[in-house]
């Protein structure tokens, strides 16, 4: 794996991490307000990551940039 992949790597496994605390907390949490922020907060994680995703084909080459 190259400095630039495990970096890529790096960024979308934390962001998924991020998402799972999120909705782990959001579970717990008894205050309407906070669970909604948490939700929020996992949501807009998650689509990172599949964005991050997005940017490489299956076999882990970077796709071209789209116009």
């Amino acid at each position: 794996m190259t400095a630039s992949s495990a970096n890529d790597d790096y960024t979308y496994r934390n962001q998924v991490n991020a998402a799972i605390d999120q909705l782990r907390l959001a579970l717990e949490t008894k205050d309407t307000g906070e669970r909604i922020r948490l939700l929020n907060g996992a949501l807009n994680n998650t689509g990172n990551a599949i964005g991050q995703l997005a940017q490489f084909n299956a076999d882990g080459t970077r796709r071209p940039p789209r116009e």
